[in-house]
């Protein structure tokens, strides 16, 4: 079980425990907040330690290190004469989070005080009125309610003891007011130990005092299921020469696995990530985003986590716009309490995630071999493609943004968008392939005429005067900013020529759009260049990861290493094997507006290893598996085991070493027989080696020619 230690200042690192319905996260300074979603329990929580008379024990509020692991994390205080860990963890599907103390030196009679807020409300923008706390003597502890009685918190310990009491008192009578819980630890093999529940309920069928019950009494070992999970999520293990870029593609799939959160009404789904929720119920971006889910999905993909990422797409799927084929954007954890789509503008705001999710698709079913979804789902992907076809323009066959809608840009809303027009191209490529395997000739026919036409306008319209290429164009006419995202976008959709696409990698790796950190999402030198903008000259590691991608891609496999190696101190930046979303352009310092537990920037980091720096490709169907690794210049081995050939047929480990002027490749397959291409770097005239290869241990050898 992978794990990460830090100490000080533990207080100003973002720590968190993840389960399937419950969290516990925030920055020790602020106190954690605690959550069984869609309901945030309380806010501010953090200990004291007092003596037997009631005195704090000096220096022992503040823990001096914390360990995190897949399934909770561990926090340590020491004091003179004091020694304490704090075991903070959700478990599998109980709406709700524990607290395990274990004290091995205090002086006698130590009480540990707990202090928190009360929230009892749901996520933001949903809310509960009326809210009272009391105590509960049954459970020792507090009852936190409403007058429905439908919505209830309980925080609870066998070890309770002094509490907040109510108070009616015109001055002391705000809910919302600090509470406080004593705990006295009683012995447990040579220690002291007490445990305390943070329970709710918010579904019929719930009881408060079950859950926090389940919760006291859950042995120590993780649950059973959260272990099966973590097994699944981390089949595939990439190791390198580099133990931090190692630590960080471990953590990187550790973090996609505790993304995945299932909310009672709505099911569940990958959240964009987790961030303190500044006071407004919302621990960003503990929710749903359609497009987040699909960069996420792309790495489950590239991974073997195939279960998973249909799971994720019939996620998506779900809430189809019935009507238009259009997929969602936004749905908030409490939006099975709303009238979300009729009150609330972010569902059905952004029309570029039809476009992805076919593409996307298309890549799911390619290296599964997956076509029972495919049937499954055949009308609801029709109904993507129609609702895409439906944006497009008739003169040039590229999308258009409809009126009170945006595309990838939320920043500088265009009419239309050189991403999106390549965004049409992949899923136009990625409709004729489905078509294919539902043996629909005509559609995919006509999908490869709109793709093929689309390529070609994309050079007419993008491209400027000046030779550079645009972002895409305003509602009153003008053009967008030139050099941004959308230059990779016309290397991917084809559109740009080889000299053209080696012009906008050499502009990668200019010093006013390079950092030691990644690229800047606009150059320094630009006239609205801003380090501290969201989008004016921040970097992210989700553009920064797909640039690194898409140059391992083109064979530019230094450029690439180079760029995605300057990802791996993300990792341990902030939220312990997490990466922030964006940095400032100008200092390795994460931005003011981003999140410390970003999905997406993890997802892509994976990603890219896996499709660039391991050069990764299965196609299920086939039983075929690509391998084309690119690694840095000084690694002379690298190693990919657990890697699935498709949904089923077992996995193999790949060991690839470079000695002398040969490159050895030790192939052992776990499953049936699959077909193999080799493409080696540095044997750009070498046709690829193609070999199948049977159950066992195998061997190939390729002669190198120095790059």
């Amino acid at each position: 079980m992978p794990s990460w230690t830090v100490t000080a200042p533990v207080q100003e690192r973002f720590l968190a425990a993840h389960g399937l319905r419950g969290f516990a996260g925030g920055y020790g300074s602020d106190g954690l907040e605690l959550w069984s979603f869609p309901v945030q329990i309380a806010s501010g929580y953090r200990l004291e330690f007092l003596h037997g008379d009631g005195t704090p024990l000096a220096a022992a509020d503040a823990p001096v290190a914390a360990t995190l692991d897949p399934f909770g994390l561990t926090r340590s205080y020491a004091a003179p004469g004091l020694r304490v860990s704090e075991r903070i963890e959700a478990r599998d599907t109980l709406p709700g989070v524990r607290v395990r103390l274990r004290v091995e030196q205090a002086p006698p009679g130590l009480r540990v005080r707990v202090h928190l807020v009360p929230s009892l409300n749901l996520m933001w923008p949903a809310g509960i009125g009326g809210q009272e706390f009391a105590w509960d003597a049954a459970a020792r502890g507090l009852l936190l309610q409403e007058p429905s009685g439908r919505f209830r918190a309980l925080i609870a310990s066998p070890q309770a003891g002094a509490h907040s009491e109510p108070n009616n008192d015109r001055r002391g009578s705000a809910f919302g007011r600090p509470l406080f819980l004593e705990l006295t630890p009683t012995p447990c093999g040579g220690a002291r130990c007490a445990t305390l529940a943070f329970a709710s309920q918010s579904e019929p069928g719930e009881d408060v005092h079950d859950t926090a019950t389940a919760l006291l009494q859950a042995p120590e070992a993780p649950a059973p299921a959260d272990t099966a999970r973590l097994a699944q999520a981390t089949r595939l293990r990439i190791v390198t020469p580099d133990a931090q870029a190692n630590r960080a593609l471990r953590w990187a799939q550790v973090a996609l696995e505790q993304a995945w959160s299932c909310n009672a009404r709505l099911g569940c789904g990958m959240v964009a990530g987790y961030g303190p929720s500044h006071g407004a119920r919302r621990p960003q971006y503990a929710w749903y985003f359609g497009g987040d889910g699909l960069v996420s999905t792309r790495a489950l993909v590239a991974s073997g986590q195939f279960e998973r990422a249909a799971a994720q797409l019939a996620f998506e799927l779900r809430y189809q716009d019935p009507d238009t084929g259009m997929l969602w954007h936004e749905l908030s954890q409490s939006a099975g309490f709303l009238q979300w789509v009729r009150d609330y503008p972010h569902m059905y705001a952004h029309v570029d995630i039809a476009f992805d999710f076919l593409a996307v698709t298309a890549e799911y079913a390619h290296a599964s071999g997956d076509d029972t979804f495919l049937r499954a789902h055949w009308p609801q992907l029709l109904a993507a493609w129609r609702y895409c076809r439906s944006l497009i323009d008739a003169g040039d066959g590229l999308p258009r943004v409809p009126a009170g809608k945006m595309s990838g840009n939320e920043q500088d809303a265009l009419t239309d968008e050189l991403t999106l027009s390549a965004a049409w191209v992949d899923a136009a490529r990625a409709m004729a392939a489905m078509a294919d395997t539902q043996g629909d000739a005509a559609l995919a026919a006509q999908a490869r005429a709109d793709a093929e036409r689309a390529r070609a306008s994309i050079r007419a319209r993008y491209r400027d005067p000046a030779g550079r290429w645009i972002s895409g164009f305003h509602r009153d006419g003008s053009r967008g900013e030139s050099f941004s995202g959308a230059d990779l976008a016309a290397i991917g959709s084809g559109a740009a020529t080889p000299q053209e696409a080696a012009a906008i990698f050499a502009q990668l790796a200019a010093p006013d759009v390079l950092t030691d950190w990644g690229l800047r999402s606009k150059p320094a030198s630009a006239p609205d260049y801003d380090s501290e903008a969201y989008s004016r000259g921040s970097v992210w590691g989700l553009g920064s990861a797909a640039a690194a991608e898409a140059l391992w891609r083109a064979g530019r496999g230094a450029q690439a290493a180079d760029l995605w190696l300057r990802l791996v101190p993300w990792a341990a930046q902030d939220a312990p094997g997490h990466m922030h979303e964006v940095q400032s352009g100008a200092a390795f310092v994460p931005q003011r507006e981003s999140v410390p537990e970003q999905t997406w920037s993890s997802a892509a980091f994976l990603s890219a290893a896996l499709g660039g720096l391991a050069g990764l490709e299965a196609d299920g169907a086939r039983r075929r598996l690509t391998f084309a690794p690119q690694p840095p210049a000084g690694w002379d081995w690298l190693r990919v085991e657990g890697v699935r050939v498709g949904a089923n047929g077992g996995t193999v480990d790949l060991a690839w070493r470079r000695e002398a002027q040969r490159a050895v490749l030790d192939l052992d397959n776990h499953g049936e027989p699959f077909v193999l291409t080799w493409r080696q770097a540095g044997r750009p005239s070498a046709a690829p080696v193609e070999r199948r290869v049977g159950p066992g241990r195998t061997r190939l050898v390729l002669p190198l020619r120095e790059e």
